[in-house]
């Protein structure tokens, strides 16, 4: 037993090196900062399903998640919190991450991932887990911002400043 666990975290901590090393290259600064809680239930192929909370500069954008995996069993819920990459507007969150995900949980353990999505904004994650699970998947996470935060975003949009007027004569 103690031979499966010390093999199970030696897997999460290539697993993170590993993933780590791509945004670090991808950019020089985190440009957000995401928290998603999440249930997954899986039996080889799994779903997870979830809420969330991206920080971007000074405001906080709440948006859902859905996801199919592959090589994943059992049941667990999930707190994760990462840095995200590469963001230049907010509504480019948004959209189907493709994520590699490695991590065990016998009553409490830990996870990680990196995931990439259309937009080109890359999130790496560690997350606490609680229940009985076991991950070495690849996922599909479809992220969707709220309607408030689609407002948020709008609002917050930087327009392009309007031409200077002529001066008075």
């Amino acid at each position: 037993m103690k031979t499966a666990r010390l093999f199970v975290y030696a897997v999460i901590a290539l697993t993170v090196l590993g993933l780590a090393g791509r945004p670090a290259s991808a950019a020089e600064d985190t440009t957000g900062i995401v928290t998603i809680e999440s249930m997954s239930v899986a039996a080889g192929l799994g779903y997870t399903w979830g809420s969330g909370v991206l920080e971007y500069r000074g405001e906080r954008y709440p948006f859902i998640v859905k996801a199919f995996s592959i090589v994943e069993v059992g049941v667990a819920k999930r707190v994760a919190k990462g840095e995200v990459y590469n963001l230049k507007r907010v509504e480019d969150f948004e959209g189907t991450f493709m994520a590699a995900v490695a991590g065990a949980t016998l009553g409490t353990g830990a996870t990680a991932g990196a995931m990439h999505n259309q937009n080109n904004v890359d999130v790496v994650w560690t997350a606490t887990n609680q229940g009985l699970n076991f991950s070495l998947a690849h996922t599909g996470l479809n992220v969707k911002l709220t309607d408030e935060a689609r407002t948020r975003a709008a609002r917050n949009r930087t327009s392009p400043d309007p031409a200077p007027s002529a001066a008075p004569r």
